[in-house]
C-alpha cells in the first residue's frame, strides 16, 4: 500500500474520470457528485450483488456518505454474486484507470486475481466486509470468526442441558462462511460438550433456501433446541418455517447482521439473537479510508469495526 501511495503522491494525484465498471447498464451505475470542474477523485464500487441485503444497504450507505461530494466520483457495479463477473468489472476499472477500487468481495480467494491486478497498475484497494486471500489491501469489516463466538457464548448461557441445536451455514468454501461455523462451533464445543449439533446444511445466505431447509428438518426431527444460522435471511426463513410447523415456540433462533426485519423479529420474541455488524460504520470507515487516499495518506491495512450481539435487552436501541 505504501509503495503504491508513494507513486500516486509522485504522479501529483492526476485524476481520470471513469466511464463504466460494469460492461452493461443493468449492472453498473455513476454516482456522478463532482464533473463540473476541478480534480475529481474517481473510486469503482464493486459491490458482490444486490440481492445480498446486506451488501445492497452498505453500497447504499456508502454512496449517501459520498453525498454531494464534489471531489469524488462513485462508479456503482454489482456482480449477481458472480465472481467472474465481479473480475471482469475490476478489470474495467484498471483499463479506465479509477483512482481507488472498493471491492465487496464474493469469494475469498476467488477476488484475489482482481486484487492483485489492481496492485499492478498501482490502484489502491479497498476489501470491504470480506478480505482477499492475497494481494495488497486495505481490508475495512469486522472479523467474522466474532460473529460465531458470540453466537456461541450466547447459546452457551440460553441453551438447556443436553441440547440439540441445528446449524445453518452460509454458501460453502466461502472464507467468512467458514470462519462464522469455526467460530461458533469450536467455541460451543469449548463451553458447552453437552450440546449437540444435530444436523447441519447450507441455506445459501438466502431466506428461502433456508425455509426449505428448515422445513424438511421439521419433518426430520421431533424436536431441537435451537437453530443457529450465519445471517439475517436464513433465521428469518427458519423462523417462518418453525411458524408453518407451528413449532417456533421454545426454539432459540440466531442470525447475523442485526438488520431492521430481523431486529423486528427480536423484538417480538420469534428471534432471539443477530450479530450486528453495522452498515452505517462500515461505509463510515470506508468513506473515511477513501479520503485518506485522496489527501495521498497510508490508511494501514486493517480498519476493523466490532460485532455486537443484539437481544431482547438491547434491541430498542438499534432499532430505528
Amino acid at each position: 500500500m505504501k509503495k503504491r501511495l508513494a507513486m500516486i503522491l509522485a504522479a501529483g494525484l492526476m485524476v481520470t474520470s471513469l466511464a463504466g465498471c460494469g460492461g452493461s447498464s443493468d449492472s453498473s451505475s455513476s454516482s456522478d457528485n463532482g464533473s463540473d470542474g476541478g480534480d475529481v477523485f474517481t473510486v469503482a464500487y464493486c459491490n458482490s450483488g444486490d440481492s445480498d441485503v446486506f451488501d445492497k444497504l452498505k453500497k447504499d450507505t456508502f454512496n449517501d456518505l459520498v453525498g454531494d461530494d464534489a471531489t469524488i466520483k462513485v462508479v456503482n457495479s454489482e456482480a449477481n454474486m458472480d465472481p467472474q463477473k465481479q473480475l471482469n468489472q475490476i478489470d474495467d476499472a484498471i483499463m479506465q484507470e479509477v483512482d481507488a477500487i472498493i471491492a465487496v468481495p464474493i469469494d475469498y480467494s476467488g477476488i484475489t486475481p482482481g486484487v492483485q491486478n489492481a496492485n499492478q497498475a498501482d490502484i489502491p484497494v479497498i476489501c470491504l466486509g470480506i478480505e482477499s486471500e492475497g494481494g495488497e489491501y486495505t481490508f475495512v469489516g469486522c472479523q467474522n470468526r466474532d460473529a460465531g463466538v458470540m453466537q456461541a457464548e450466547y447459546m452457551a448461557e440460553e441453551l438447556p442441558d443436553n441440547a440439540k441445536v441445528l446449524y445453518l451455514s452460509g454458501t460453502p468454501g466461502l472464507y467468512h462462511s467458514v470462519e462464522r461455523h469455526d467460530g461458533f462451533f469450536e467455541t460451543m464445543k469449548e463451553k458447552r460438550p453437552d450440546v449437540e449439533i444435530i444436523a447441519e446444511m447450507t441455506g445459501e445466505y438466502t431466506r428461502d433456501k433456508a425455509q426449505k431447509v428448515v422445513e424438511d428438518w421439521c419433518q426430520s426431527y421431533d424436536a431441537f433446541d435451537a437453530i443457529v444460522c450465519a445471517n439475517d435471511q436464513m433465521a428469518l426463513g427458519a423462523v417462518e418455517a418453525l411458524k408453518a410447523a407451528d413449532r417456533l415456540d421454545g426454539v432459540l433462533i440466531a442470525g447475523v447482521d442485526a438488520t431492521d426485519e430481523a431486529m423486528q423479529k427480536i423484538k417480538s420474541g420469534e428471534m432471539a439473537i443477530s450479530i450486528r455488524q453495522s452498515a452505517d460504520a462500515l461505509a463510515k470507515n470506508c468513506y473515511e479510508t477513501i479520503q485518506k487516499l485522496q489527501k495521498g495518506e497510508d490508511p494501514g491495512e486493517r480498519v476493523i469495526v466490532d460485532f455486537e450481539p443484539v437481544t431482547i435487552d438491547n434491541v430498542a436501541d438499534y432499532l430505528k
